[in-house]
């Protein structure tokens, strides 16, 4: 067999295992509420609901551990949002590519129901509101740690400065200071039209 022959034979493996890989994925959009998947194999994610033509997703894990939320409760000015913006927005760029990440909007809104305003983010934290909804499918009880929401617990006025709602492997939601170092467990919105592997949790 010469070069030839040896290079299309290689090319021809290569088409195979393409094509091999191509039909164990799925389009997102085709998943539930509760599944899991994965693109390349780095990092699992949870389905959290199907909007249309884009998917709301949390990690499974925990992306980054022993994060202090700063020397604030408000996220806008917080270190897990510069976190988010950069170094772990970055990360899910590489792994869906940047242009299937959304920006939305995201409440901020107090455990105690005080309407603070929005933020418009890639990456960010769960609220307490979404903590309460997804109670049901998010649990992980092989996180390492509790993970930051981005909901405060209260506000100054009411002598809630510096607390923050966090949840728990488990899903319980309880109260912490924003100078505790806890977990970041990313949500995001995906464009729901992408090819990911379904997989087990």
């Amino acid at each position: 067999m010469n070069n030839k022959e040896i290079l299309q034979k290689a090319k021809e493996l290569v088409e195979l295992l393409e094509k091999q890989e191509e039909a164990d994925k799925v389009l997102l959009s085709t998943l539930k509420r509760g599944d899991v998947f994965q693109t390349t194999g780095k990092r699992k994610y949870k389905v959290l609901e199907q909007y249309g033509d884009t998917t709301k997703i949390i990690s499974l894990d925990l992306v980054k551990e022993n994060v202090e939320f700063g020397d604030t409760s408000d996220y806008k000015t917080s270190k897990v949002k510069k976190l988010c913006d950069i170094e772990i927005l970055k990360d899910f760029e590489e792994e869906f590519e940047a242009e299937n990440i959304e920006t939305h909007t995201a409440d901020i809104i107090t455990v105690d129901g005080q309407k603070l305003g929005t933020v418009d983010c890639k990456i960010r934290p769960i609220t307490f509101d979404e903590a309460r909804e997804y109670t049901d499918i998010t649990p992980n009880p092989f996180l390492n740690d509790w993970y930051w929401t981005l909901s405060p617990w209260s506000t100054k006025e009411r002598g809630w400065k510096k607390a923050l709602a966090v949840v728990s492997p488990s899903g319980f939601v309880d109260i912490s200071c924003f100078s505790n170092a806890v977990g970041v467990r990313p949500v995001c919105i995906l464009k729901s039209n992408i090819f990911v592997s379904k997989v087990e949790e």
